[in-house]
């Protein structure tokens, strides 16, 4: 890789360090941040991978965003290394920087983190393995010793294990942790499978070592299984159910999902998805773009597929994009350049993602005022960190008491500003926090956190609540809610409680 590009790199991490700093944090984030203070084999929600990388960052640097967002800037910095070794020419790489992927997105930690850099990893190997077998494409397998290789090398002095074992191994560890950050990495099982395939050559030279790859990727995932083992799979069926149960079949899912995607990384994809099908058979002859197109037709043909048959979120393509661009890189440099209108059409495919951005980075430095305030995500966010910290001097000022809320973003909100934060099991979605379950009435007094008191079916056996502190929730001047600091004392011993639990 070119020095040049090595120091656009260099400045990239800068900038987002930079934007990492003063981007308000999205409530999963600081969601995944409480995971990282008690590491465990898995969690409800998601395997352990992006708590991992919390963890491992925040311990050599503390407990600031930046922090916690500095494993998402190094994975994105990873991604754009293997697109630039991939994707010939390279010039057109920084075209994805004009998108929100690559922008904003690049410096928010979620399960997408560990699921892009551990993908781009297993495209960047799926290439060297399919480079080390391509003299065996087109071996001819003949018992008559008048018919010529078409190499001019005779069978036996060809190597018949052109792949290492420890090669083999590699690719499991680096599915094996990819499936350790999202379990949608698995997808990456079936296309590195069809891409073999298509290379046409004999099964015995890649089968055995893509069964011990599989292997080793499943000896790396089995934290995760023992830990849903001893949780009845409940954390696999709630993704299970969340993903894959069938829903109500429509085009509004569809299109919302495929808009996410435009909005996302442009339309350039959904232009490719078709060039790919109708050149299988030349990309299928190329080490790199077999590994390529497999990695990415599959899995965005099944999430398409999918957001026909019921709401599906859009992060969820994100991954396919990794092995986009070099066949995109391919594409342009082939056909586009010898079509003026082509090559504009193409750069054209950026125009809303590029759009996105711009507005973005204007509302950040100043609030645009024809964008609603019930629907300004990022100032939002910023006041309720702001409520937050407030909220939790307070409390911590009045007295050490556990605090309630009912949801998993404000107990994330809660223990990221300094307070003790429990999830009231039952009142919202389960989460990490509610495993195992917690209640008000577990406690004789304790702080509430709330729009208002709690329904009399959480808060058995306590008197009214006492009022210590009340918080609007303004965004540029429009009252969205108000949240209450409440003491809520037990009234009645809990034996006389009535207990359905």
């Amino acid at each position: 890789m070119r020095i040049g590009y090595c120091l656009a790199l260099a400045g990239l991490f800068a900038a987002y360090v930079g934007l990492a700093a003063v981007v308000p944090p999205a409530d999963d984030e600081l969601y995944y941040w409480c995971w990282a203070q008690t590491p465990q084999l898995s969690y409800f929600d998601h395997p352990p991978m992006t708590a991992y990388m919390i963890r491992a960052s925040t311990a050599v640097f503390g407990d600031s965003l930046v922090a916690v967002r500095l494993p998402a800037i190094v994975t994105t910095l990873a991604v754009l290394v293997v697109v630039g070794w991939l994707a010939v020419p390279r010039k057109y790489v920084p075209v994805l920087l004009l998108t929100p992927l690559f922008s904003f997105g690049a410096v928010i930690v979620t399960p997408d983190t560990p699921l892009l850099l551990f993908w781009s990893l297993y495209v960047a190997w799926l290439v060297v393995v399919h480079r080390k077998l391509t003299p065996l494409v087109g071996r001819v397998e003949s018992s008559r010793p008048d018919v010529a290789h078409p190499s001019g090398l005779e069978d036996s002095t060809r190597p018949t294990n052109p792949v290492p074992l420890w090669l083999w191994a590699l690719g499991g560890l680096i599915l094996g942790c990819g499936m350790l950050g999202k379990y949608t990495t698995g997808l990456a099982v079936p296309a590195g499978f069809v891409s073999f395939v298509l290379a046409r050559t004999n099964w015995k030279t890649w089968l055995p070592g893509y069964a011990l790859q599989g292997v080793v990727a499943t000896v790396v995932f089995l934290p995760v299984i023992a830990f849903n083992i001893e949780r009845d799979f409940a954390p696999m069926k709630f993704q299970w159910n969340h993903a894959m149960v069938a829903k109500t079949p429509g085009i509004k899912p569809f299109a919302e999902f495929a808009g996410m995607q435009i909005l996302l990384v442009g339309t350039l994809p959904f232009l490719l998805l078709p060039i790919v099908a109708w050149n299988w058979r030349r990309l299928a002859a190329e080490p790199k773009m077999r590994a390529c197109a497999a990695m990415f037709a599959i899995p965005f043909a099944f999430f398409l597929y999918k957001a026909t048959r019921g709401p599906l979120e859009g992060n969820w393509g994100l991954a396919c994009f990794v092995s986009c661009w070099p066949i995109a890189a391919d594409w342009f440099d082939r056909v586009a350049r010898e079509k003026p209108w082509l090559k504009w059409t193409t750069v054209g495919t950026f125009a809303i993602p590029a759009a996105c951005v711009l507005l973005v980075t204007a509302h950040l430095v100043h609030p645009l005022s024809f964008f609603p305030p019930q629907h300004d995500r990022i100032t939002r966010q910023a006041v309720k960190l702001d409520l937050a910290m407030k909220a939790a001097s307070d409390a911590n000022a009045h007295g050490k008491m556990p605090m309630y809320v009912t949801n998993y973003q404000w107990t994330a909100l809660m223990r990221f500003a300094g307070a003790d934060a429990r999830q009231i099991d039952g009142a919202t979605r389960p989460s990490h926090f509610t495993t195992p379950a917690q209640h008000l009435t577990d406690v004789d007094k304790a702080y509430v956190l709330n729009d208002g008191p709690l329904p009399p079916n959480l808060t058995e056996g306590f008197g009214p609540p006492e009022v210590i502190g009340w918080y609007p929730l303004e965004v540029r001047g429009k009252l969205m809610t108000a949240m209450m600091l409440m003491v809520y004392t037990r009234t009645e011993p809990r034996g006389k409680v009535s207990a359905s639990r």
